[in-house]
């Protein structure tokens, strides 16, 4: 997980930001007090000051504390109505942690100022600019309380959620199209290592969360050998697993620093992490579907609307990634690359398995899987083709009604033409780059 996903999910970021820059407002008016004198004779009175402050100090507070339980608030009902794997997603909302920002910086800019006028330390000159500052302070509240509560009643819909976890799956399986190799050499995940290669152990057990290609290429080039990565993003693996094999290599190069440095590259954690893996955030999409398909929700609405978004991610990052497999590939890191087969099953078999009874959504999904089959590369095809007919399979076990069945093969047909203009029906899973 890189620094910038890390502090975006941080809560606590901003507000310590916008307190540090709220006590340098005041400095600074201290600092004009000292440093500049007014050529004309205008001063504004210590109470007016004051007592401005003091009103915002105190309401400040007040919002603040009710801001952060609307939020909190908000964020509950977003993730009961969609997923807890969306949390992290909602919790990166910057508009919310803005609006909370600016009313804590307000306090703290009040607070800091009100004991700068007790004190004693403002003159003419710092009253003004204070004055002032405080005006601006006061207008940048009030914006951003009105546009604030119009955001709060939006954040909490099923439909922001999905919009927003669309947003991360698109740019995340974006870098996955133009970068298959996360800027290694891509290959196939069941391509054996050279012989005489030797294996690199994990030594943890958990789910492998980032790869650090950029790392391991600056130690295999330093070192004067090459690595292939032996697991993906989302293996869950033991301590006596092999993650690496180094081959290429001198004697002395594989000592124990260097296969510390290599398990270091490839991070293990208790559970997966979104910010680099298309898996997990094309299948936190499917779990909202899953979820409104559920008996105790039954609502096959919103899984239609999840298919909509599956395909609006899948056009979008292919439309993004015109050199899927063309990107810059250090040949001193092989990385096996995901098969688009997981990747589609992870958008598209949980709706496929628990929407099979609803015919409108068996239906939809046929539509969604045509629709992106013009989109993506030529090598994803047949694992199209396996999803739709894995559907179909699904929906003809599951109804009873002879019309709705039908509807669905009605559906599939246009997969089937491609299978028969392609060839490849009942083919296996393809790759999705060029090697």
């Amino acid at each position: 997980m890189s620094l910038k996903v890390y502090l975006a999910e941080r809560l606590w970021l901003r507000p310590a930001v916008f307190g540090i820059v709220a006590v340098l407002a005041v400095v600074v008016a201290f600092g004009v007090d000292q440093w500049i004198k007014l050529p004309f004779d205008f001063s504004i009175k210590e109470q007016t000051i004051r007592g401005l402050l003091t009103i915002m100090a105190s309401a400040m507070l007040t919002v603040a504390t009710f801001s952060v339980s609307v939020m909190l608030s908000s964020y509950v009902a977003a993730i009961s109505s969609s997923t807890p794997r969306a949390f992290s997603v909602v919790l990166t909302d910057s508009t919310s942690k803005q609006a909370i920002s600016t009313f804590i910086g307000a306090f703290t800019y009040s607070v800091v100022g009100l004991i700068g006028l007790n004190v004693g330390v403002f003159q003419s000159s710092g009253r003004i600019v204070l004055f002032f500052t405080t005006l601006w302070v006061f207008a940048w509240v009030v914006g951003t309380l009105i546009y604030w509560i119009d955001h709060v009643a939006r954040i909490s819909t099923v439909t922001s959620t999905i919009s927003r976890v669309s947003d991360q799956a698109r740019d995340i399986l974006t870098r996955h199209l133009t970068h298959p190799g996360h800027g290694g050499t891509p290959i196939y995940a069941n391509t054996l290592p050279p012989a005489g290669a030797a294996p690199v152990l994990s030594g943890l057990t958990g789910t492998v969360r980032y790869i650090d290609v950029d790392g391991l290429a600056v130690l295999a080039e330093a070192a004067n050998f090459r690595v292939q990565v032996a697991v993906q993003l989302g293996d869950l693996i033991g301590r006596d697993t092999v993650v690496a094999w180094i081959f290429e290599a001198a004697p002395e190069a594989a000592d124990d620093e260097t296969l510390k440095r290599i398990r270091r590259a490839i991070r293990i954690g208790q559970s997966r992490h979104r910010s680099e893996d298309p898996v997990l955030a094309l299948q936190t999409l499917s779990e909202i579907a899953d979820r409104a398909l559920s008996p105790g929700v039954n609502d096959p609405g919103t899984a239609k609307d999840i298919l909509d978004a599956l395909v609006q991610v899948f056009a979008d990052a292919t439309d993004a990634s015109h050199d899927v497999g063309t990107a810059s590939q250090n040949s001193r890191v092989l990385v096996p690359i995901i098969d688009p087969d997981v990747i589609l099953t992870a958008a598209f078999e949980q709706i496929a398995r628990d929407g099979a009874g609803f015919v409108e959504v068996a239906v939809h999904l046929q539509k969604a899987l045509s629709a992106i089959e013009s989109c993506l590369p030529a090598a994803w095809k047949p694992a199209l083709l396996l999803q739709s007919d894995r559907a179909l399979a699904r929906a003809r076990q599951a109804m009873t009604n002879d019309h709705d069945i039908a509807r669905v093969e009605a559906a599939a047909t246009r997969m089937d033409q491609l299978a028969e203009a392609s060839g490849t029906a009942g083919m296996a899973s393809a790759t999705g780059f060029r090697p």
